[in-house]
């Protein structure tokens, strides 16, 4: 087997090594199409925009419905695999939704995240459609679906809570039946709710019953009467539209439950396996978009009498950055390569931990990546615009990468624990062969 043409860039590991035309044994040609496309659009659309977003404090929301005519909003709701039916809705660069699996989902997010900050705008489909599509009425897919894939409507996931981040069993937001059970009355409050501003539908987690994870239920919520939602100024993110929702005696159907009542925190768990997977795709471009950047000025930039690269100490912060980047990179297939192999239901059980510990390894890369390239770059790695802008930015967004989908030091805790619950199980199965 030899080498096959390079792809994009040909600065040291500004490219996953596929692109470089090393041999995989994960792509195929429909992987590459998906890929030569991407690039394409996104350069034509928004990769230069990033500056004027942040500067205005928001992305122009006609970007939202180009994004649903290119054929986008189907794959990013889907992850891993495409329903045939959403295929009426289009899928970008014409891929088939048989063809579709969980190393395309790599590829859009990769090539998303290079583009700048448009992920920030899909954040709230990424996680608010999956509980609709597995485990929603066929009344509420087929009423709620076609308006979130065409564009029409926004949907966002509403779980944590001003006292109830990661301790998702504790959430305290009510919603009580009305005495002739037809609808939910829904008393509470949200906290960090990602597009929150913008969206028409709110997936909640919502207590129906008495405490701890039996007592939680899932409820879609339509925008109505008693929502009110504010936003939150971050830093990490800023474009994101990250919300604060008030429910204050909000009415909503009865049939707008998700799945059954008293399953709402298993419907929430089912969904961190491919949230996790996402953040660790976006933290891997944001490395290789750092790293090419502060290559690049390396090569060029002098000091002392000879260019940054040139110096032994600046070659050993690359090589550093890129056995972590390289290193990560490749855990990450492997888990891609694992849930697609595995049954929903199997990937939750087996991989919940795995995936946990994937997302605080991003994390840690990416700050590790950010702090070094900053470093090369010096003043101007400190400035929002110019050489070092897309080195600053990312220094920036890093934090959203370890707080986002479970904070650090709860998933390395939950990465253990199912290890050891794990290791018991497959020791019983071995005495029982």
């Amino acid at each position: 087997m030899s080498l096959t043409r390079p792809f994009g860039s040909t600065t040291p590991w500004a490219e996953p090594t596929w692109y470089t035309g090393r041999p995989s044994p994960y792509y195929n040609d429909s992987h590459r199409k998906l890929r030569d496309h991407l690039r394409a659009w996104v350069d034509d659309n928004f990769a230069s925009s990033s500056e004027e977003w942040e500067a205005a404090g928001a992305v122009p929301p006609e970007l939202y419905n180009k994004c649903a005519e290119a054929g986008l909003l189907v794959p990013i709701a889907s992850g891993k695999s495409i329903p045939a039916d959403w295929a009426r809705y289009g899928i970008i660069a014409g891929i088939g939704a048989e063809e579709w699996d969980g190393f395309h989902d790599f590829i859009l997010w990769d090539e998303l995240t290079r583009g700048g900050n448009i992920a920030n705008l899909f954040i709230g489909l990424v996680v608010g459609a999956p509980p609709l599509r597995y485990f929603g009425s066929d009344f509420l897919k087929s009423k709620i679906l076609p308006e979130v894939l065409s564009g029409q409507k926004r949907i966002c996931l509403a779980i944590t809570e001003p006292s109830a981040g990661s301790d998702v069993r504790n959430i305290t937001t009510t919603a009580e039946k009305t005495p002739d059970g037809k609808h939910y009355i829904v008393n509470g409050e949200k906290k960090w709710i990602t597009n929150g501003m913008f969206s028409d539908y709110f997936m909640t987690a919502v207590r129906t019953g008495g405490e701890g994870a039996t007592g939680i239920s899932m409820l879609l919520i339509p925008r109505s009467e008693g929502i009110r939602t504010r936003k939150i100024e971050i830093g990490a993110g800023s474009l994101s539209a990250t919300t604060y929702v008030v429910f204050e005696d909000v009415k909503v159907p009865a049939e707008y439950l998700i799945g059954e009542e008293g399953l709402g925190f298993m419907y929430t768990m089912t969904n961190f396996n491919h949230e996790r997977l996402w953040i660790t795709f976006q933290a891997l471009r944001g490395c290789r978009v750092s790293m090419l950047d502060a290559m690049e000025w390396a090569q060029k930039r002098e000091a002392f009498g000879q260019t940054l690269i040139q110096q032994p100490v600046v070659r050993w912060k690359f090589g550093n950055m890129a056995r972590k980047v390289d290193a990560l990179h490749a855990w990450t297939e492997q888990v891609v390569y694992e849930l697609e192999h595995l049954s929903d239901l199997e990937a939750a059980r087996v991989l919940g931990g795995v995936t946990a510990l994937l997302k605080v390894e991003a994390g840690i890369v990416a700050q590790y990546v950010a702090n070094e390239t900053v470093k090369i770059f010096g003043g101007l790695g400190l400035t929002k615009t110019g050489q070092g802008a897309r080195v600053e930015a990312f220094s920036r967004a890093v934090k959203g990468f370890i707080v986002p989908g479970g904070s650090e030091d709860v998933l390395i805790d939950l990465g253990v624990r199912e290890a050891i619950k794990l290791s018991k199980q497959q020791a019983k199965r071995q005495v029982k062969i």
